[in-house]
């Protein structure tokens, strides 16, 4: 250890390591243990910036140097942690799981993991469960950080008065937190991965660093004095106040307030506090210089590496919430725990000792570059399929089911929302004669529609989380901006609606727009409030703006005398239907599932989606068409006691509620409208652009 070393920033860091691992193996018992990792990232930013502007008032300081030292420092323990995970993982995954994870894996040799999150899902939604480098996105935005802050530090920081740095600082935090501040207004996901809108968080170490730089006083200040002139006892209290802000956020924050504009502030501003206490604090040299808790801190980089994975595998194996899942929780964090200690000891400290750091990280980047490529390599295959008995994947995602750009360019569909949007077509020398809106559940029965109707000019359009009404708002807290995108596309689906088209397929995961916020948070798992609106019915529930914009859009689609297939809700299950199917390697060593445990009981489904089907059946009733056709996906997949996953062998199901394509032909073959001649008919060629015949 160096003489400017702090031990008690070791103990700050354990406490930061141990909330995020408690809110990981047990979320409830800790909701914002997650605010350990903004702790980590105001430690970043002060030991960094310190080191950095010792280097330079020294004249010692070298780029080629820093970025040297951070490679010895970050990628002997990240390569060892995702090479042994790589092994589970494919002893564990599925093929579409390990290319998903392949992908990460790529994304988090090039440090750029937090960007492609961002691209995805959010942290808090229930399918990054099942990411086992999801934790990876925090490395992400630091050595974003790593890479930039020493340009700019080197650029002004030999030209500017070490005030005026300070000032310059503060100035950049107030614009990063301004640029999370706008941005979270849009998307909360995007607010949390992206690097400019966490900066704010690594600069206020960085500040610390500056100010304490300009008094000559760096890491280790007078026994009198912490960071600027403050007697002894406002520096214990300053220490223990900024733990009260660090404890306080970390135990009382509740689910669903994760995605509130500065729920991270005052974690960040108890860990600055506590830093700004200086060592000689009295919480600093006691509690958080205790040689235990300091090792833990020591441990804290390879123990946030090792926590994650296999707590998120048992996710994937659904072993987690089973008989004995707490115990299988602890479980994995004592195997991480160990692996982070052997880590510690047996790679991170005999390559710290090493000092050919040309040679060394030469090699370390080699290995992280042969790492990237090997992601890449495992994702192109598809994800190695042959490690499984099936010669398909039935949770593949179609072809026929992807966005297609011509089509998107063709309907209008904004640049902007096209990453959520559907527009698929089978055939672009004819008007459509059959047109599908809606959300993914309506992209789900493409297959299954076009191999019933293999001579009709398909088209199916419309968004992810967008139910077929015209005029409605679907988002929730963490996708604000999906505001704007039900009404564009939506609108964009009905005036694709031509002459040529005979029959108009009405498809959505109803009850998800019915539920009231309660039901919703209690039902689809997702911790953010939920929004459904109209701006024509601005006093209706949830339930009463979908009836009434039902009602509205049907009478204007039958007006046309076309026919209209309105579609039920397919069967959630509380399952995961993947369990269903003994593919996946590790299977081979795992007990079977008892006889009927894939199966959802028909009453509790008819109760589940009781507020969607009576709305359908009171807007069919007064719409009284011998055009509109109401199918029930139920009657394909359930008998009169059990809805069943697995039907002749087949997995029906992609998920919990999505069909698999084996899935959407077997129900469509089944409850697909006899009496319609149009859904077979060869469409006429195109003569003309789609008009606006809703």
């Amino acid at each position: 250890m160096t003489e400017s070393y702090r031990p008690d920033i070791d103990g700050l860091r354990a406490l930061a390591v141990g909330a995020v691992v408690l809110f990981h193996a047990f979320p409830l018992t800790l909701p914002g243990g997650f605010l350990g990792v903004d702790v980590f990232f105001v430690i970043s930013g002060f030991l960094i910036t310190g080191m950095i502007l010792e280097g330079a008032r020294q004249r010692r300081f070298s780029l080629l140097d820093f970025y040297l030292r951070r490679a010895r420092r970050i990628l002997p323990a990240l390569l060892t942690m995702l090479a042994g995970v790589s092994l589970l993982a494919a002893f564990v995954l599925m093929p579409d799981e390990l290319e998903r994870f392949a992908d990460n894996v790529t994304a988090s040799a090039l440090f750029v993991p937090n960007l492609v999150f961002a691209a995805q899902t959010g942290y808090f939604d229930p399918v990054t469960e099942t990411n086992p480098l999801l934790h990876l996105w925090s490395l992400g935005v630091e050595e974003q950080f790593y890479l930039l802050w020493p340009l700019v530090l080197m650029a002004f920081a030999p030209r500017l008065k070490a005030r005026t740095l300070v000032f310059l600082v503060l100035g950049v935090i107030v614009a990063s937190f301004a640029v999370h501040i706008v941005v979270s207004q849009f998307s909360a996901t995007a607010s949390f991965y992206l690097p400019f809108t966490r900066f704010w968080q690594l600069l206020t170490g960085a500040v610390l660093a500056a100010y304490a730089a300009e008094k000559g006083r760096r890491k280790v200040l007078p026994p009198t004095m912490a960071v600027g002139a403050v007697a002894t006892w406002g520096r214990h209290a300053l220490s223990i106040a900024g733990l009260a802000l660090i404890a306080g956020s970390i135990v009382f924050l509740r689910a669903g307030q994760e995605s509130f504009v500065g729920v991270s502030v005052p974690a960040t501003l108890g860990a600055a506090m506590f830093i700004a206490a200086g060592p000689r604090a009295l919480p600093n040299r006691t509690l958080f210089s205790w040689r235990p808790v300091v090792y833990v801190g020591l441990i804290s980089y390879p123990l946030y590496l090792w926590h994650w994975p296999p707590l998120s595998l048992l996710r994937v194996l659904e072993l987690d919430l089973a008989e004995g899942g707490r115990a299988l929780r602890v479980g994995a964090v004592v195997l991480a725990t160990l692996a982070a200690v052997a880590t510690y000891h047996f790679v991170e400290l005999p390559l710290r000792r090493r000092r050919d750091l040309p040679r060394l990280g030469l090699r370390l980047t080699t290995l992280l570059g042969a790492t990237a490529v090997a992601g890449a390599v495992v994702a192109s295959t598809g994800g190695l399929p042959q490690r499984t008995s099936l010669d398909y994947d039935p949770f593949a995602w179609a072809p026929e089911m992807r966005l297609d750009e011509r089509c998107a360019r063709r309907y209008g569909q904004p640049e902007e929302w096209r990453k959520n949007s559907f527009c698929v077509r089978n055939d672009f020398q004819h008007e459509p004669s059959i047109v599908m809106i809606g959300d993914s559940h309506s992209n789900m029965f493409v297959p299954g529609i076009r191999a019933a109707n293999p001579q009709a000019s398909v088209l199916q359009i419309g968004a992810s989380a967008c139910p077929y009404l015209q005029r409605t708002q679907f988002w929730n807290d963490n996708r604000r901006a999906w505001r704007r995108l039900c009404p564009a596309v939506i609108d964009g689906a009905y005036r694709a609606i031509g002459p040529a088209t005979r029959v108009v397929i009405l498809t959505a995961r109803i009850p998800m727009y019915t539920a009231s916020p309660s039901e919703y948070a209690n039902t689809f798992d997702f911790v953010s409030p939920k929004h459904f609106v109209s701006a024509e019915f601005p006093d209706a529930s949830p339930a009463a703006t979908y009836e009434r914009a039902l009602e509205r859009d049907l009478r204007q689609l039958l007006g046309g005398g076309r026919d209209v297939v309105l579609m039920l809700p397919v069967p959630a299950l509380d399952f995961a239907p993947r369990s269903c199917m003994r593919i996946r390697p590790i299977d081979r060593l795992l007990p079977a599932r008892p006889p009927g445990s894939c199966t959802e009981p028909r009453a509790e489904i008819v109760a589940e989606s009781a507020t969607a089907r009576a709305i359908v059946e009171r807007v069919a009733h007064r719409v009284h068409s011998t055009n509109l056709h109401v199918v029930d996906p139920m009657e394909a997949l359930c008998d009169r006691r059990v809805c069943r996953a697995v039907i002749d062998g087949e997995l029906m199901y992609r998920d919990d509620n999505h069909l698999s394509i084996q899935g959407a032909r077997h129900v469509w073959a089944h409850i697909r409208p006899r009496d319609v001649a149009a859904l077979s008919a060869v469409p006429p060629a195109i003569s003309r652009p789609s008009g606006n015949g809703a």
